[in-house]
């Protein structure tokens, strides 16, 4: 059956003549596959020699051995052919002919090659064998496993051709139309597959047995897998049907909770954004702390380069054992996703969709109308004296206009978008032959925004292929390509994506949205600094579009037993066309005299990178010897381009950014950045009998980034483990599993932009002889020819256990990372002529430990129900920064300018401690507070009697968590399957501008709406909140920072509910369907926290997460 896939993108004739060329060479490509296959039936007979000396040995003997040796494969009849017989031979590479010669002599025994079959028959059967061989007959019987339960699903196959079939839900089969002589394949996900002569039987069948390795026990660790049994370095694995549970179009959101040491945050969640993730702390100053994407083979930019749906199988590596083989870019840790394949057997076409909706996680209990006019009668009576002013000095004729008829403005009505719909829907075909084996999906996912007309869409699209060329070769090519688009209505230049819902809540409530002729009115409540949000809503258009490919082509040779090679090449690119245009009755455009103003900016990164890969498996006589060697040498090579073009004074909005060539002033921008990476890794794995395991790993690693003096770093990696359970004494213990772990080894970090150890120039015009002169000048970074290797060092101890046949199991992990050598962007004194110099400096660790624990509770036929907890701590602290004491006190100085203190975590919060409100005169003039009056936040004071607050006075807080982690469980009735998850956040501080900043005054006579709070007033002595301010150059107090902004931010949070229930297997057979399953899921339905802002994860300016209730479908055919 011929199969043609379309792929088609209308993104412009260019673009069509590219796809179209690159069909005509994949098709060349594949074309010249075929021709080479051809010729190698053609050709194998003679290319294959063989080297046997056997002396009165069974004819079978010696036929199996050149089964085993070669692609061959023979038949013949029994009852023709007697191969117990005694025969002798002595070949030396020779070729297949030359040795049945000298076997068969003598023995009247013809045979015959057709293709990669070998006939034997006796004198003058040939012919009649040959016919016989193409006889038909219908087979047909039952599958099962050791235990005598029926296996559905089982795919058989006739041995060298695509005919085939599927087990039922009973499993039995029937095929039809198979050779006498035929030799059928039972092959099943976890069993070890059979090769069954079919020798003209009608009735075959099978018992299957569970393979060594299965599915779940085999874990990626960078430039190959390993069993689950013989890792010993820090891998978590998480199932792909779990990542799908949650319905995001962020990855990272779906990784949450499902893997040890692996903090997920939310800083933006505005759609088709990605989320921060931190594998085991924050190590870095300015190196960056995002982990390495490797998505088969290939390093991606995020994790969102990949369609959730394509992912088989994800690890994430933590330890410098698993890290230390990908040096330069692992220092904050690893994620190897690998994608699904094509499978030789029947065709398989899946589809799942959902739809559904999202709304805000939290809506404030914001000041109505009535409460907004106290508010700020008080705000402007704090303001004069502790005496209310008359209505008509507070509020503007268009503030009293709406106290008069109580009509207030509900912004969140008009801004929040409520009831947002979210869809996805994906399509996967895979289908394979014994040589081709081809993986295709399609993925279409749209979701709307919290805020009115912000949208995101993205479609992907993947194609993998495997092409078998010989028992030795094989092709294959991964590619995906990604397009996307994003709107943000009324977010400007510097914006963030939530500052619209910001504006939701902190606009009065007082005044008009529109003018009498309709339009919308500039201030609402006539108030000069209070500006209506529906003006940047309506009138700011903001778009992204992205386009993202990948490609990837390998090359895999097996010339001998143990030996591979492969050749991988690799190619990602990232085009982004990024809009913003601000139209003449925009805010800006209004504050600019009514002209229009945008931008419209393009960027391009691409990378090229090319690897090859040897790994050889040592064959020992003693089986309980084993050991693999690993060479890897790797270049990479990253461009980025961008060019931008600013302007102002557009001549109308008629055409928007697409009038930018006629604007009055345009301003345009070009750079681009280049960086390479040149790696050699070795690789040596031994284990002695399934008990003793060792490794050790070196790489080098040269970065173009760094110093002439320093562009080499060198990552070393050992680590050891120990079965415990697989020692004798251990027999009878009950212990399934009882491993230790440990570890040692170094990364290094190189997240720095390029030519940062360089000088710089910046041009300069000179006056020379009364004439304007072109010139240059040195730039304000100082050159550093000795930056060097940021480097982390792990030590990892572990120990993994597992209880009543593994019933209960788990993992318990100790590190402790050491990162010396920081890259940091230090400021430099005037005198130098610089301002800034990057360098490395000081010391950071990282120590922490994560304890999971998994348990099958209850398992039986019909009803399952398991568990799992996930409990991670850390602790980040400085060790050393400069090295400096230039007080003198016999301690390291702290660089207070940029928060860093030495004992300290590097996120932490230096202010002021708020003790309480002042409610007396006594206690202020006990106070060392300066201009204190009644109602102003009273701070902690270490010395009263000093006369003074100062920096002893201030407190450090830190912004790291005590502890994270998720409680699992899942259940399956019959058909029916439920599941959830709760994930925590504990012992967190963030600082909630709702708190501060917007309960401060305006100007002149304005004062921002919020969140409302139980503030202090003559009248409420108790309040806990500071007395409302009208002026805003005040806040509460002159000492700056303090801590009344700073908030409890942990939470618990209902993550995800699942329910869902599928069709049984009889009903699916007789649709013709391998799979029909509806499910209805909730995602972050309840959060309970003490933090007043949109979400505990994100400040007030940020966008934040949302609840979602979806409805979705899986189909297999």
């Amino acid at each position: 059956m011929k199969k043609t896939i379309y792929l088609t993108s209308e993104v412009g004739n260019a673009c069509i003549a590219r796809k179209i060329l690159l069909v005509m060479k994949l098709t060349a490509f594949f074309l010249l596959v075929t021709i080479i296959q051809v010729m190698g039936l053609e050709s194998y007979s003679q290319e294959t020699k063989l080297t046997l000396n056997y002396k009165s040995t069974s004819l079978k003997q010696v036929l199996e051995k050149i089964e085993n040796e070669t692609n061959f494969y023979f038949l013949y009849s029994s009852e023709v052919i007697d191969v117990d017989r005694k025969v002798d031979v002595d070949v030396d590479n020779e070729n297949i002919t030359e040795v049945l010669d000298v076997i068969l002599k003598n023995n009247g025994i013809h045979y015959e090659i057709k293709g990669r079959q070998i006939l034997l028959s006796g004198e003058g059967s040939q012919n009649e064998f040959w016919e016989n061989s193409q006889q038909t007959v219908t087979v047909s019987g039952k599958v099962t496993d050791s235990t005598g339960a029926p296996l559905p699903g089982v795919t058989i196959l006739v041995k060298g051709t695509t005919q085939g079939v599927i087990t039922d839900f009973d499993g039995n089969y029937s095929l039809s139309n198979v050779a006498a002589n035929a030799t059928l394949i039972f092959s099943f996900v976890g069993m070890e597959s059979k090769e069954i002569p079919v020798n003209g039987l009608n009735s075959i069948n099978v018992t299957l047995d569970q393979s060594t390795i299965g599915l779940e026990e085999v874990v990626a660790v960078g430039y190959g897998v390993q069993k689950k049994s013989d890792v010993i370095s820090s891998v978590t694995s998480v199932k792909a049907d779990e990542l799908v549970k949650t319905t995001s179009s962020d990855v990272g959101e779906m990784l949450r909770g499902k893997a040890a040491g692996v903090l997920i945050s939310t800083a933006d969640a505005s759609p088709g954004s990605s989320s921060t993730i931190q594998i085991r702390g924050k190590r870095s100053i300015n190196g960056g702390n995002d982990p390495l994407v490797i998505v088969d083979g290939v390093q991606v930019s995020s994790l969102n380069d990949v369609n959730p749906n394509d992912i088989a199988s994800m690890e994430v590596l933590k330890d410098a054992a698993a890290q230390a083989i990908y040096g330069a870019r692992a220092s904050n840790g690893v994620i190897l996703i690998t994608t699904a394949r094509g499978k030789e057997g029947k065709i398989q076409i899946n589809f799942s969709g959902y739809s559904g909706v999202q709304n805000l996680q939290k809506h404030f209990e914001t000041y109505n109308g009535d409460e907004f006019i106290a508010y700020k009668r008080e705000a402007f009576r704090a303001s004069n004296g502790g005496v209310f002013l008359p209505d008509d000095q507070v509020f503007s004729a268009s503030e009293l206009e709406t106290i008069a008829s109580r009509d207030y403005i509900n912004w969140e009505d008009k801004i929040i978008n409520s009831n947002a719909n979210i869809t996805n829907a994906d399509i996967s075909v895979a289908a394979g032959t014994e040589k081709t084996k081809i993986y295709s999906s399609f993925n279409f996912f749209r979701q709307e925004g919290l805020i009115k007309g912000s949208d995101f869409k993205r479609g992907q699209i993947r194609l993998n292929l495997d092409q078998t060329i010989s028992d030795w070769l094989k092709l294959g090519v991964n590619t995906s390509y990604q397009i996307s688009n994003k709107d943000n209505p009324g977010v400007a230049y510097t914006d963030d994506a939530g500052s619209m819902l910001l504006r939701s809540i902190t606009t009065s409530p007082l005044g008009q949205v529109y003018n009498e002729d309709g339009s919308l009115k500039i201030h609402p409540s006539d108030v000069q600094d209070s500006f209506n949000p529906l003006l940047d809503l309506n009138e700011i258009t903001n778009t992204i579009d992205d386009k993202r490919d990948i490609i990837n082509v390998f090359l895999d040779v097996k010339p001998f037993k143990g030996f591979s090679y492969r050749f991988n090449a690799s190619r990602t690119t990232v085009n982004r066309k990024s809009i913003i245009y601000n139209s003449s009755k925009s805010l800006l455009g209004i504050q600019a005299g009514g002209q229009g103003l945008g931008s419209i900016t393009y960027d391009e990164n691409k990378s090229w990178q090319l690897e090859n890969i040897v790994n050889y498996d040592f064959d020992f006589d003693n089986e309980d010897h084993k050991l693999n060697l690993t060479f890897v040498q790797s270049v990479l090579n990253t461009k980025t381009y961008y060019l931008t073009n600013e302007a102002k004074n557009f001549p109308n909005d008629n055409l928007g950014i697409y009038a930018i060539s006629a604007a009055g002033t345009n301003q345009t921008s070009i750079g681009g950045l280049d960086r390479n990476l040149v790696s050699f890794v070795g690789r040596a794995q031994y284990n002695f009998a399934g008990k003793y395991y060792l490794s050790a790993s070196m790489r080098a690693d040269g970065s173009s980034v760094f110093g002439a003096n320093n562009k080499w770093g060198y990552f070393p990696a050992v680590g050891g483990g120990w079965n415990v359970h697989h020692e004798d004494f251990m027999a009878n213990s009950g212990i399934n599993v009882l491993k230790l772990r440990a570890s040692y080894g170094s990364v290094g970090n190189e997240g720095i932009e390029p030519y940062q150890s360089l000088s710089t120039l910046v041009p300069r015009d000179y006056i020379i002889n009364g004439v304007k002169t072109g010139g240059l000048l040195p730039g304000a970074s100082l050159p550093n020819p000795d930056l060097k290797w940021e480097t982390s060092t792990t030590l990892n101890l572990a120990l993994d256990y597992g209880f009543l046949d593994n019933r209960l199991s788990g993992t318990v992990e100790f590190y402790n990372t050491r990162t010396k050598d920081l890259l940091v962007d230090r400021a430099l004194e005037a005198v130098t002529g610089y301002s800034v110099s990057k360098t490395n400096v000081g010391e950071i660790e990282n120590k922490g430990i994560e304890a999971s624990l998994n348990a099958d509770i209850i398992k039986k036929e019909d009803f399952t129900l398991s568990a799992g907890v996930v409990i991670n701590s850390n602790r980040n602290k400085i060790i050393s920064l400069y090295g400096e004491d230039k007080d003198g006190d016999g301690k390291e100085d702290d660089d207070v300018a940029n928060r860093w203190f030495i004992g300290k975590p590097i996120d932490a919060y230096y202010d002021y401690k708020m003790v309480g409100i002042f409610s007396s005169q006594e206690q202020i003039d006990n106070s060392n507070t300066p201009n204190a009056e009644l109602g102003d936040i009273q701070v902690w004071d270490r010395d009263p009697n000093d006369g003074e607050l100062n920096a002893d006075d201030r407190v450090i807080t830190s912004q790291t968590p005590d502890w994270y982690g998720t409680f699992n469980l899942s259940m399956e009735y019959k058909n029916i399957d439920f599941s959830m998850s709760l994930y925590t956040v504990q012992g967190v501080t963030k600082f909630n501008p709702f708190l501060v900043d917007y309960q401060t005054g305006g100007n002149p006579r304005g004062i921002l709406s919020g969140v409302k709070v139980n503030y202090w007033t003559p009248e409420n002595p108790t309040g806990d909140r500071p007395r409302p301010l009208e002026a805003r150059g005040r806040r509460f107090m002159d000492l700056g920072n303090v801590t009344a902004g700073l908030e409890d931010a942990s939470f618990f949070r209902l993550q995800n509910v699942t329910l869902g229930y599928s069709l049984s297997k009889k009903i699916i057979d007789k649709w013709s369907l391998s799979k029909f399953r509806v499910y209805v899921t909730g995602h972050n339905l309840i959060t309970v926290t003490d933090f007043q802002s949109f979400s505990p994860e994100n400040n007030a300016y940020s966008y934040p997460e949302s609840i979602s209730v979806t409805a979705g479908i899986q189909v297999g055919f």
